[in-house]
């Protein structure tokens, strides 16, 4: 008998944080039901998803939408209001296309997509990649089928609602070997899709002090388009082509392999990337985060010693620099740091995730 060919959506994104697990299960979701799988993204027209999903081959449509936590009552009201036309889209558009699954990934297209999906009888899933779940997966937990979550800190605030699965990994960051710990280390810096602006500024800021370390580490360092130009100005006393500058990474895997230490945001997927590959970091959260989780998600890297932790506001005062100086300094240490990294690491959270999915289109999941 042929295989039922499926038709599969993957609703959000906005940045790599919530794109990135999703296209690894589309992926994989492809592989383990066949080449008749058809996979389509819906996305928001300003997101990451405009460029990465192309990229990977799926097609893709986009809504007119906007983030509405954190913003004036005016936008506020606009943003509603085009939730809400982009909610009736997606119904439209799935009592066209029927397809089989609706998987809910976060972001601002998440929320209109699930929601339609379940007015029309469509099957939906959710995955949670952060410690501490967003308002808009905690207000759809109770609409979906089945909600994937990272650990069970995650399912608790859910109301205990959802399945432990980890945040899937692109395989290549698990072959990224130990420590490269050679006569120059190297530190990798980023901060998220977009670049962070206070961790480039004081990059620029503490440059020429760890140019005067007896051997500078190399540095890498992704910017974002924004401060790309001044983070190259910043850098051009650093000693010759030991200071690298791109505005976005797309090697991060061979990145990471080649980094003995990481400075970095504490997005959730970022730290699944992080701990695959066993790499020591120094955390900086995200201040405005929603719901701090960010805050949240790089407390439980420290916790097991895996990583240290410098709040934003303590960037301008020179703190970065300390803790760099004296991570750079104790080899040993980051060795240590690597090992307990590598340990909170959880490689079958794909395979899960696809089995999960697969029990709700062959209808043999149990809630």
């Amino acid at each position: 008998m042929a295989r039922k060919a499926h038709n599969l959506v993957f609703a959000g994104g906005g940045t790599g944080g919530h794109l990135y697990p999703a296209l690894v299960i589309a992926d994989a979701l492809r592989d383990s039901l066949g080449d008749g799988t058809a996979v389509t993204f819906i996305g928001a027209q300003r997101g990451i998803e405009q460029r990465l999903v192309p990229q990977s081959g799926y097609p893709l449509v986009s809504l007119r939408i906007s983030g509405i936590k954190g913003r004036g009552i005016v936008a506020k009201l606009s943003a509603a209001t085009a939730a809400g036309w982009a909610t009736l889209r997606c119904w439209a558009w799935m009592r066209r296309n029927r397809p089989d699954l609706v998987v809910g990934v976060g972001g601002y297209a998440s929320g209109p997509a699930v929601l339609a999906a379940s007015w029309a009888g469509v099957p939906t899933m959710l995955m949670e990649q952060n410690h501490f779940p967003g308002a808009t997966n905690r207000w759809l937990a109770s609409r979906a089928r089945v909600v994937c979550c990272p650990s069970e800190d995650a399912k608790e605030r859910f109301g205990g609602i959802g399945t432990v699965t980890g945040n899937p990994v692109r395989a290549a960051f698990f072959d990224t070997g130990d420590l490269p710990l050679g006569e120059r280390l190297s530190l990798l810096v980023f901060g998220g899709s977009r670049g962070a602006h206070s961790i480039n500024r004081t990059m620029g800021e503490i440059a020429g002090r760890l140019a005067r370390l007896d051997v500078p580490p190399r540095i890498v360092h992704q910017t974002g388009e924004a401060d790309a130009a001044s983070a190259r100005l910043a850098a051009s006393d650093y000693p010759d082509g030991l200071y690298e500058v791109q505005p976005f990474l797309e090697d991060m895997p061979a990145r990471l392999a080649a980094s003995d230490l990481v400075v970095c945001r504490a997005g959730a997927s970022t730290l699944s990337e992080l701990t695959a590959a066993g790499r020591p970091a120094v955390l900086v959260p995200y201040p405005h985060a929603a719901d701090d989780h960010q805050r949240h998600n790089a407390e439980s890297i420290a916790r097991v010693g895996a990583a240290r932790v410098v709040t934003d506001d303590e960037l301008g005062d020179g703190r970065l620099a300390g803790v760099l100086e004296g991570l750079l300094a104790d080899r040993e240490g980051l060795r240590r740091m690597g090992a307990a990294s590598r340990s909170l690491a959880q490689p079958g959270a794909t395979e899960r995730i696809v089995e999960l999915a697969r029990g709700l289109l062959e209808g043999t999941h149990v809630p």
